[in-house]
């Protein structure tokens, strides 16, 4: 059924119950030269323009078929209530009394409903826990917070902090299905690293209470938590939550201790795990979310533009690039053997650079380029600039490492190596058109052959076909 027929139903739909609900009234005696009628219309005026003088309107503007069923909702409970009227007169005191303590209690109405998003019976709500901000779209927690909105209600509380003296939460993003909230504490945080003390504990939990009046609107609401961190701050209850079980916890030897044993906690009491693989899963309950590309965004990707276009002018050709996290996972001994066998060559290093061996080596050997964290509108660009991707993870038999920009080296159809035992996974799937070397010796061999790869080669189109598959599917 088509938008236009829906709405010429919901309309003459209106029509009907309007003429039913008048016809009720006159019979009741509710018509306009009622004196009644006016008396009644007085009160309930006068409690609405109290109610509108303490609360806040939302300013989200409603589809017209959401204002028409809102408004069949409304006819349907007046002749609801004029049916009641009609069947008995004692009806009139009962009827008065409610509004009389619906005007009593009307601050904690008002608390309640200072954002309302609304919900269809086939929505689901979610309050997520995230572990970045939500335009991080590199942030697995942020991406898939996004999907969800696109078919359910969704607050999503970010996984950093305004600085202040005082608890309390602002909104920084707000749509018809989407609300992202930062807490305030008293200093920012690093979730892996940094453990809050009591002080920020309390701060951080009167914060949250801020946050309960956006969150008291939704019915039910699945809550979805993506970093341990948050265990610390709310007390979850068993099998009451979704816990997102990615890699980048597990793996980091330098995360706090109290991290770890939180999400081992966690992933004991969900109700149901996701994970980007099912490696990573405890039983069949358990949902695999991949990492995904939004393909409308890097479809271009593929397309090989000058290092002036990206600030990088003076690096020579061929540019090996990385796009990720620059933390413990990375190899810093592997980096700076590429630097020595490949002098020529520029290694440009994309992601945050707070880790110490990578800092060293980069600035021991010239031809590696840290740039830092770049914005997720130039990470086209920087694929567009590189020659081949790599991944130079070290090589740990007991962590499961999936990298998140892995499709997004898809989509560049550009020549991809891998850290052979960290993927070996997600490595069957892939064979045919990823290296995946193991030694550094192999390392070697491996570049050197990926650089001879032609533009227009038979692989690199298998990349980009494959990656087009790779797109954001969240189902929950």
């Amino acid at each position: 059924m088509s938008k236009n027929t829906k709405l010429i139903h919901l309309i003459e739909q209106e029509k009907l119950l309007y003429l039913e609900v008048e016809q009720l009234r006159y019979s009741l005696y509710l018509h306009d030269e009622s004196i009644l009628f006016q008396f009644l219309s007085a009160f309930y005026f006068a409690f609405n323009d109290i109610l509108v003088f303490f609360s806040r309107k939302s300013k989200i503007k409603t589809p017209i078929l959401e204002e028409k069923r809102h408004a069949i909702q409304i006819l349907l409970r007046k002749k609801n209530n004029y049916l009641v009227l009609q069947r008995s007169p004692y009806a009139w005191i009962i009827f008065v009394a409610k509004k009389i303590s619906r005007l009593v209690s009307f601050r904690a109405k008002i608390s309640e409903s200072k954002f309302e998003l609304k919900e269809s019976p086939a929505e689901k709500s979610f309050v997520i826990y995230g572990s970045t901000d939500c335009n991080d779209l590199q942030s697995r927690s942020a991406q898939i917070a996004r999907r969800l909105a696109e078919r359910h209600t969704v607050i999503y509380i970010e996984g950093i902090f305004d600085e202040g003296r005082k608890g309390g939460c602002r909104i920084v993003e707000q749509s018809d299905r989407f609300i992202a909230l930062r807490l305030t504490t008293y200093k920012s945080l690093h979730l892996n690293y940094q453990k809050p003390s009591q002080k920020e504990i309390t701060l951080l939990k009167q914060s949250l209470k801020c946050a309960h009046s956006f969150t008291r609107s939704l019915v039910n609401p699945l809550i979805y938590i993506h970093h341990p961190f948050w265990s610390c701050i709310v007390p979850f209850r068993k099998k009451s939550f979704y816990f997102d079980r990615t890699t980048n916890v597990a793996h980091s030897n330098n995360t706090a201790g109290h991290i770890i044993k939180a999400g081992k906690k966690l992933l004991k009491n969900a109700l149901i795990v996701t994970a980007p693989h099912s490696q990573l899963l405890r039983n069949k309950k358990d949902v695999v979310i991949q990492n995904g590309v939004d393909w409308e965004f890097f479809k271009d990707s593929s397309r090989m533009i000058q290092t002036c276009d990206v600030g990088l002018c003076w690096i020579k050709k061929p540019v090996i690039g990385y796009m990720g996290t620059l933390d413990e996972q990375i190899d810093e001994v592997l980096l700076g053997s590429i630097a020595t066998t490949f002098p020529t060559a520029s290694i440009v290093l994309v992601g945050n650079t707070d880790y110490r061996p990578v800092i060293e080596v980069a600035e021991k050997f010239p031809n590696i380029f840290p740039v830092g964290r770049q914005p997720y509108k130039k990470l086209p660009l920087f694929l567009q600039s590189f020659d081949l991707l790599i991944s130079p993870f070290k090589l740990n038999y007991n962590a499961k490492i999936e990298h998140p920009e892995f499709p997004l080296y898809l989509a560049s159809g550009k020549p991809a190596l891998h850290t052979s035992e960290v993927c070996k996974w997600q490595k069957q799937p892939y064979k045919q058109f990823v290296y995946y070397p193991k030694t550094h010796a192999d390392w070697m061999i491996a570049i050197t052959e990926a650089l001879k790869e032609k533009k227009r080669s038979k692989k690199k189109f298998l990349r980009i076909a494959l990656a087009k598959k790779k797109k954001w599917k969240v189902k929950l």
